[in-house]
């Protein structure tokens, strides 16, 4: 097959079931123009509400010479489509489905063969999200940095994303939204927020997806939701095949330097437009890498920046699931005098004030979203939360110093018993590492508006002064804590302007609202724990063998690389020892002509 460089480019109006115009622009290769005899192509199709076409020029000439159609819709309201702009709410499959209108004119013009594959990240992933739950046939997918549910992105835990929500309207005209959002703060099937809503049409997803997104993305969660719910139980030709790739990265899925962490120069091994490129080339031509053989998951490990060494972390593994098998819940129980102990210990009441007028300032976080924002402010990726020490209205708690690095990887969960004095507040945890040098750089955050403490689709009256049980579950991460570091867990009610600030009125709600009172909130400890999803450096072992390098175990005593007997093992000392009865340490291996450390416990 001989592919042509030349491209042509010319847009037409696609008519909307409520007779709505829809604007497209059509790239198409040589190939496809030269007549009904000439052999249709597969089309890129990508739905936006921006003035631009999802990639570069360069990379749309670049498709259209491998012989696919390009085709960039934008959304309702914006760039010569014409209605009011409501942004998503419909794209999905409520009254309006526009890109499944889109999609069925792509499959009735003479170029189209019959395939049709989706790109593009942010709002453009989002697109590609609520298409795929109208139940349209797509050939594959590539959603990155977006999610399978729009209100938890807006809402987790039944707390405003206040930053993130009144930014990006803004930039995009639809402040008018807000209206929307504020009216239905709770979920339910029956507001717009089902049409947007992915866990609830899983069987409707019918093709394989290339989920992407950074560990510090504003949309991480979504991603995983989706990769996890869809590959069990998607519809036919989705579930099963479904891929994942986490970075260590923000918005942009390219930068190593993120926050206050500049990760090894193995952070910028992965290519998104290359997974992208390759991931379309084989579902609809075959070519390109074999999916098929490739493990589903593809994940950064993070970890200590000051050290070198990216043997334990900072480093990509690789998984079939996520989290990988064999993860074991570490608790870590709050104690009175500010520790994560191994076991529970006397209860205790800590109490402190939380007041709306002033909030906990944002330091570091997941609200970047690309645009005119600067990526380098400090409310943005892994930052140094030690500024918060010196405020009254935050708990702190800290291990002992590590003696041995600390695995974890998924999602951390903080079940915690608290009250309040008033009739409705927030209380958030934030998991950081404690660096040696006293930096407290954040790894994952949770927040949870106290009403909503049973679900984000009820709420339940809150009494002066009862004690409440509840959980709030942190973001996913994937993060190596140093030996010498400390796990510290910071737990407050507010942080602003990253979230809405709770009036504490149990009023319904409402944004900026001017009525506020002060709360008196308290932890109970003894009774609560942070549960921390960790692995043994089995984890990486697996992954070196998976990559064919030769492994060695300590096993009883004795150590095997491989399966088979080590040629010779030397103690610490440099003295030749007997492969039986090894005393806890650290010895080195010969096995195929290399000398390997070994650590028997």
């Amino acid at each position: 097959m001989v592919f042509l460089l030349a491209s042509v480019h010319f847009n037409a109006n696609v008519i909307a079931r409520d007779g709505e115009t829809l604007k497209v622009y059509v790239w198409l290769p040589d190939s496809a123009l030269s007549g009904a005899d000439t052999l249709p192509v597969p089309v890129i199709l990508v739905r936006t509400p921006y003035d631009t076409f999802g990639i570069g020029p360069s990379y749309i000439d670049y498709l259209t010479g491998l012989g696919y159609a390009y085709v960039v819709s934008t959304f309702r309201g914006y760039w010569g489509s014409t209605g009011v702009r409501m942004p998503f709410l419909t794209d999905g499959w409520g009254t309006l489905q526009d890109g499944y209108d889109v999609a069925s004119w792509i499959a009735s013009r003479p170029w189209y063969n019959g395939q049709i594959c989706t790109l593009g990240g942010s709002a453009l992933g989002f697109a590609q999200y609520f298409l795929g739950g109208t139940g349209f046939q797509l050939t594959c997918m590539a959603p990155a940095v977006a999610g399978i549910n729009l209100y938890d992105e807006v809402y987790p835990g039944g707390v405003f994303r206040k930053f993130i929500a009144e930014y990006w309207l803004n930039a995009v005209g639809a402040t008018h939204m807000l209206d929307t959002i504020e009216r239905y703060y709770i979920y339910s099937d029956t507001t717009p927020w089902f049409a947007v809503n992915g866990y609830r049409r899983l069987g409707y997803y019918s093709s394989p997806m290339l989920h992407l997104t950074g560990w510090y993305d504003a949309f991480t969660e979504g991603a995983i939701g989706g990769f996890q719910r869809l590959q069990y139980e998607g519809g036919v030709g989705a579930a099963g095949n479904q891929y994942l790739v986490v970075g260590p990265w923000m918005h942009d899925l390219t930068e190593r330097t993120v926050g206050d962490l500049t990760f090894p120069p193995n952070a910028s091994n992965v290519s998104v437009p290359v997974f992208v490129l390759n991931w379309i080339l084989y579902h609809t031509r075959g070519l390109g890498w074999d999916w098929d053989t490739m493990p589903k998951v593809l994940f950064y490990l993070m970890g200590d920046v000051s050290v070198p060494d990216t043997t334990l972390f900072n480093r990509w593994v690789r998984s079939d699931t996520f989290p990988p098998r064999g993860g074991v819940p570490t608790e870590w129980y709050l104690t009175s005098d500010g520790r994560l102990a191994e076991a529970p210990e006397d209860t205790s009441t800590l109490t402190y004030t939380y007041d709306p007028e002033d909030p906990v300032p944002s330091i570091g976080g997941y609200d970047y979203i690309g645009g005119a924002i600067d990526r380098d402010s400090i409310l943005f990726g892994p930052r140094d939360l030690s500024p918060w020490d010196g405020r009254d209205d935050v708990l702190r708690f800290s291990s002992d110093t590590l003696r041995e690095p600390l695995i974890v990887v998924g999602a951390p969960e903080l079940e915690v018993a608290v009250s309040t004095d008033r009739y409705d507040t927030d209380f958030m945890a934030f998991l950081a590492d404690e660096y040696p040098d006293g930096r407290v750089i954040l790894v994952s955050e949770g927040v949870l508006k106290l009403r909503n403490r049973n679900g984000t689709d009820r709420e339940d009256p809150v009494s002066p002064g009862e004690i409440y049980r509840i959980r709030i579950r942190l973001r996913n991460t994937a993060y190596v804590f140093n030996t010498g570091h400390r796990v510290r867990l910071y737990i407050t009610s507010s942080k602003f302007p990253s979230y809405e600030p709770n009036p504490n009125t149990g009023a319904p709600f409402q944004i900026d609202d001017p009525v506020r009172l002060v709360a008196n909130n308290s932890v109970i400890t003894g009774l609560s724990y942070l549960t921390l999803p960790t692995y043994g450096p089995e984890l990486l072992l697996r992954e070196r063998e998976r990559r064919g390098e030769v492994v060695c175990r300590a096993i009883a005593g004795s150590v095997e690389c491989g399966g088979v007997e080590p040629e010779a093992i030397y103690d610490v000392a440099g003295r030749r020892r007997n492969n039986r009865g090894l005393t806890p340490g650290v010895y080195f291996v010969r096995t195929g002509g290399r000398l390997l450390k070994v650590l028997v416990r």
